[in-house]
């Protein structure tokens, strides 16, 4: 065939085959978008699933942090159920007037050993300043060195010194008391702390209970006021 009859058959090959390759890569190209279209979905469901475990690993730690917390909170009120409690306070005796007594007492359940009692600022009493008191109260064994043990119940009552002539002093009015001592297993127990403010008795009375003691007295004087109405009597005529 010549020249002028017409396009070599190779010419009318390579039209089709440029067109299939054509779209061989415009497939190519879509099905590579696609492929990373899948891989973006895939990576963001990847990273929601991780956001979500991260989540769930968060509120598991919060809730055991809850749980741990709520079994140490009643590991410590079993504990303190069954450990020695001690109060110390200054109360008014109820049985003298215009006297003031530090009471020290164990309202727990068990026996409290190594009782170690300190007041802030040292006690000083105006007892010891006017020489009524026979004793330094502050540098007695009880406050030097402790209670050896104090069974449930008991209570202990100490002469603190005279209420009206305290609080009409400069001495100080107000007290912090620690006290420390060993609970059952000889197991250190937390450190009690009580604030004391003498001057909630300031302008008040308190008035004793009549016990024994003062039945006693008022025999003696019905004793004595009799004798002396049987002296005033005239004597047996002889």
């Amino acid at each position: 065939m010549s020249p002028a009859s017409g396009p070599e058959w190779t010419d009318i090959i390579a039209v089709p085959i440029a067109t299939i390759s054509v779209v061989i890569a415009i497939l190519a190209w879509l099905a590579a978008r696609i492929q990373a279209n899948m891989a973006q979905s895939q990576a963001a469901d990847a990273q929601r699933a991780a956001d979500a475990a991260k989540e769930q690993v968060a509120l598991g730690k919060d809730q055991l942090d809850v749980a741990l917390r709520q079994l140490e909170l009643e590991q410590q009120v079993r504990r303190e159920q069954q450990e020695p409690y001690i109060v110390v306070d200054i109360q008014p005796s109820a049985f003298v007037n215009s006297v003031l007594l530090i009471v020290i007492e164990n309202t727990g359940p068990t026996v409290a050993r190594n009782v170690r009692i300190k007041f802030s600022p040292e006690i000083e009493r105006f007892m010891d300043t006017d020489g009524f008191g026979r004793f330094v109260l502050a540098e007695s064994f009880l406050f030097k060195n402790g209670i050896p043990s104090m069974p449930p119940g008991r209570r202990i009552e100490l002469l603190f010194d005279l209420g009206f002539k305290r609080l009409n002093s400069d001495l100080p009015k107000e007290y912090t008391v620690t006290v420390d001592c060993d609970g059952p297993g000889d197991r250190p127990v937390e450190t009690m702390v009580y604030k004391i403010d003498l001057r909630i008795y300031e302008g008040t009375e308190q008035l004793g209970v009549r016990n024994i003691h003062d039945g006693v007295k008022m025999l003696e004087k019905v004793k004595d006021e009799l004798s002396g109405i049987r002296k005033l009597l005239p004597g047996p005529r002889g």
